[in-house]
């Protein structure tokens, strides 16, 4: 059986051209898709040329939180289930649990030493109006997609 890609997604490689240990230019290039879609994707970011930085942060993260994507550990999953299951599981620990100092808003009053009211990618969205702990996603009961059967 062959995978085949979306038509609606667009996928950009970014060569990077070196002098030395020096990125003196980066030139990117369609792998799937065209121009117009990877423009319009990029619109929706708010970016006006291709910026993998947000990408590379959250593949870093999702390393240094999941034992399965680190390189070079002595984890490996058998199951492709359990691979998937820690994924989504680190995805919402990251996104629920873990504020982050780029998202915290200034207080109205500040509160002896804070000024600063500190937030989590949810609570930026809108999903969550606190900061929730691990033993609370872990409480938290989870159903199928498409509702319980």
């Amino acid at each position: 059986m062959r995978h085949r890609v979306n038509r609606s997604l667009a996928h950009l490689q970014l060569i990077k051209r070196r002098e030395g240990a020096r990125v003196v230019e980066v030139v990117p290039r369609t792998a799937h898709g065209s121009w117009r879609r990877v423009e319009k994707e990029l619109g929706k970011l708010g970016y006006e040329k291709p910026n993998l930085s947000a990408i590379e942060r959250q593949n870093g993260t999702a390393r240094r939180m999941n034992a399965y994507l680190i390189r070079k550990s002595l984890a490996f999953g058998r199951k492709e289930e359990s691979r998937e299951a820690l994924g989504w599981f680190s995805s919402v620990v990251y996104n629920f649990c873990r504020t982050q100092r780029g998202l915290r808003v200034p207080l109205c009053v500040s509160e002896g030493r804070r000024r600063y009211k500190q937030r989590t990618p949810a609570m930026a969205a809108n999903l969550t109006d606190f900061i929730w702990t691990v033993a609370d996603v872990l409480r938290t009961p989870v159903y199928p997609a498409g509702g319980a059967r």
